[in-house]
């Protein structure tokens, strides 16, 4: 054990000498991870559009109406979305940019269009019946089209819907009942409809909504994303580091020697992986340290620290994997930023994985440990997770790093 730790600090004392080692260590992923922070937070809290296509009968205007109002709360000074009805193109703002609208096409083809590049958030059609079904009780079908990959906005549009839905349907059914109770006529009932609509109007309950992030930005945006994701990416750099220093050691003869002491090539080899295993590890704590200055709420400290030192673990294994591929030193630069700089943005370091094609985030689970991670740093952040909620993911990084590990141990040789 004492051969292993003196390995692993020598290592340790011999990188932190050299300048270049502290500005990758912690310089330049506090810049990046600082940068992008605020540009995703500023652009997690831009307005988004809701189009919506309704009949123009009276409860389909008022649902338009109340949505409306819904959208106009504000976050961090920040609309929450706009809604364009483009069954009146012309009686809208011009956030909701509907020029291209024609009257060749269908509105609702239109709408599709914009939900599909991506240009809306979301498309609500209204049934041409809507008023008609919903005081004569019968079930109303709201067609609701969402941005594929992005979960976070189809839950917050259906909520919305949904609680627009139930407060016109919840007058009606009030109106309806103490109508047929009093045996009255219809100006009773649009007199009960309008007090019971007063009734709602109130907001007896209010939920105040705060968010985990000091930039006031939706789940996957701000600090929150930048910080684990930036911090991942560097550790995976460092980690690769590891391949440069057996090629450069070999050349200057530095391994050879080490090799002749009375001590076995295997605590030889432990030392260098846990020298390196720690330097990453400080690292990583730093970049998180400053993440928490900067607003983060790393939510269960037992669940984050295991998931730390379990994907620094994984950085590590794969260190040792480009080490017993690469042969040289430009070699093992190139390999070991490449794999790092593929890794990063394909798993969501860069930007919220859900903001990608299917297809990609499915690549990237079986591709890049960071997929993992980040979605394992996002259920604590975003949603209080605690260790049981991310084990899933903790197996997954564990598989990654056996996979290294075995491939690393069974190619490398230290001669």
């Amino acid at each position: 054990m004492r051969n292993i730790l003196t390995v692993a600090f020598t290592q340790i004392q011999v990188q932190l000498a050299e300048r270049g080692t502290l500005i990758t260590l912690f310089v330049v992923p506090i810049i990046m991870m600082i940068a992008i922070g605020t540009f995703s937070g500023q652009a997690g809290i831009s307005t988004g559009r809701i189009d919506i296509i309704q009949g123009g009968d009276p409860l389909a205007q008022q649902f338009v109406l109340l949505l409306r109002q819904e959208g106009a709360k504000e976050v961090s000074g920040v609309r929450l979305f706009e809604v364009c009805d483009l069954s009146a193109p012309n009686l809208q703002s011009e956030v909701c940019a509907l020029d291209g609208l024609t009257e060749a096409e269908s509105a609702a083809a239109f709408a599709t269009a914009r939900v599909d590049e991506r240009q809306s958030l979301a498309a609500v059609v209204l049934p041409a019946t809507f008023s008609d079904d919903l005081q004569a009780g019968r079930k109303v079908e709201i067609g609701l089209k969402v941005q594929s990959g992005s979960p976070f906005a189809a839950q917050n549009v259906q909520r919305y819907v949904e609680a627009v839905n139930a407060r016109i349907s919840g007058a009606v059914i009030a109106a309806k009942a103490v109508t047929e109770l009093a045996n009255g006529d219809s100006a009773f009932y649009a007199g009960v409809y309008t007090a019971a609509e007063a009734a709602w109007a109130t907001d007896p309950v209010r939920v105040t909504e705060t968010t985990s992030t000091v930039t006031g930005g939706q789940s996957g945006s701000g600090f929150g994303q930048s910080v684990p994701g930036i911090g991942s990416m560097f550790v995976l750099i460092n980690a690769a580091a590891l391949a440069q220093i057996f090629v450069t050691e070999r050349q200057r003869y530095t391994l050879q020697r080490l090799i002749m002491m009375p001590m076995p090539r295997s605590h030889i080899l432990i030392g260098k992986l846990f020298g390196q295993f720690l330097l990453c590890l400080g690292s990583f704590v730093v970049m998180l340290g400053v993440g928490s200055l900067l607003g983060v709420q790393w939510g269960d400290p037992v669940a984050l620290v295991v998931l730390v030192i379990l994907f620094t673990l994984c950085a590590t294994a794969l260190g040792l994997a480009i080490a017993a591929v690469a042969r040289s030193a430009s070699q093992a630069a190139s390999i070991g930023f490449l794999i790092p700089m593929v890794m990063a943005p394909l798993g969501g370091a860069w930007w919220p994985l859900e903001i990608t094609p299917q297809a990609m985030q499915t690549v990237a689970r079986f591709l890049s440990p960071i997929t993992w991670s980040q979605e394992a740093f996002g259920t604590l952040i975003y949603y209080g997770g605690t260790l049981t909620d991310i084990l899933p993911n903790l197996a997954a990084l564990l598989i990654f790093t056996a996979v290294f590990f075995a491939f690393g141990a069974w190619r490398f040789r230290l001669d």
